[in-house]
């Protein structure tokens, strides 16, 4: 039996901006540096110390059911968990277990990045997932899992946000394990739904849920462990406050821009982008909201 198939395609928007304006080789360097810190997030998160720790996991061992590959093309970035053939997986509920907990283990694994986008270049993301077939080799992906994850972050995700394909609410059984393992661990799903029936990532949620003293997981490694605690608790701050100071500079940025613009055309075209990141900043206010430690970064 194998595991669920997952392909995320993810879009750097704000990316072809910065590009156009690189002129010189000392930003053309910066800009590739910026682009293999990246990598290089991927590719500790995937090191072999990584595996060996997985390995010693009792619970879930993530390499024993995916080869995990991705590669970065261009602004976009593609990450596929590849189900292996595992002849002691034979009762279906644990499949579908192991496959929402890979889903957690990716999102995690994505919050450095996401982070370092909009803390160094204020560029934030649009992605779409899919649990149909795709197979990644270095820069090559092909499948339709991959055509269906870029359709969902083209046509489908419209805003910053990674939204998943109907693919992946076609399988009720895999929803009903991700639903299961957010509530039971966090407290609180890692799906939200918008009014137009959309399911995205909650990143800002999953991330602020890591250190709620409400959710009893969290309040037990405090007592067991503050000074981890505290830890994590000032680096998820300083995760939830610079994302409000990007989101707050993009909305001056691009309302700047616009009061710029002489033809109403122009004005118009911007106005759509403009939409794109009122709306995250709705998503921002509105999660923060639920969390009272987090209030004060609230976006004006």
């Amino acid at each position: 039996m194998k595991l669920v198939s997952w392909t995320f395609f993810i879009d750097m928007l704000g990316y072809r901006d910065i590009n156009g304006e690189i002129n010189t080789e000392k930003k053309a360097r910066d800009f590739i540096d910026f682009m293999n810190q990246n990598k290089a997030i991927f590719d500790f998160s995937n090191s072999e110390s990584v595996k060996e720790r997985y390995q010693k996991d009792d619970q879930f061992n993530l390499y024993e059911f995916y080869d995990i590959k991705y590669s970065f093309i261009s602004d976009s970035l593609v990450i596929n968990l590849y189900p292996k053939e595992v002849e002691s997986l034979t009762i279906e509920r644990k499949k579908y277990m192991h496959s929402a907990n890979a889903l957690f283990i990716v999102l995690m694994r994505l919050q450095t990045f996401i982070y370092a986008c909009f803390k160094e270049k204020q560029l934030f993301l649009r992605g779409g997932v899919s649990t149909k077939y795709c197979y990644l080799v270095e820069n090559f992906a092909v499948g339709e899992g991959l055509i269906d994850a870029y359709l969902t972050e083209s046509k489908v995700a419209v805003y910053p946000r990674i939204a998943f394909s109907d693919s992946v609410f076609s399988d009720e059984k895999l929803v009903k394990e991700v639903e299961f393992l957010g509530n039971e661990m966090y407290s609180r799903s890692i799906l939200k739904c918008d009014d137009n029936g959309v399911y995205y990532l909650d990143y800002l949620g999953y991330n602020m849920s890591c250190v709620d003293r409400n959710n009893k997981m969290v309040y037990q490694l405090a007592r067991v462990n503050l000074p981890t605690y505290l830890s994590h608790l000032e680096s998820t701050k300083k995760f939830v406050e610079s994302h409000a100071v990007a989101v707050s500079n993009k909305l001056t940025e691009l309302k700047s821009r616009q009061l710029a613009l002489s033809t109403d055309e122009e004005k118009s075209k911007l106005q759509r982008v403009i939409d794109k990141f009122e709306w995250l900043k709705d998503y921002h206010n509105s999660v923060v909201g639920d969390f009272p430690d987090f209030n004060e970064y609230m976006v004006e």
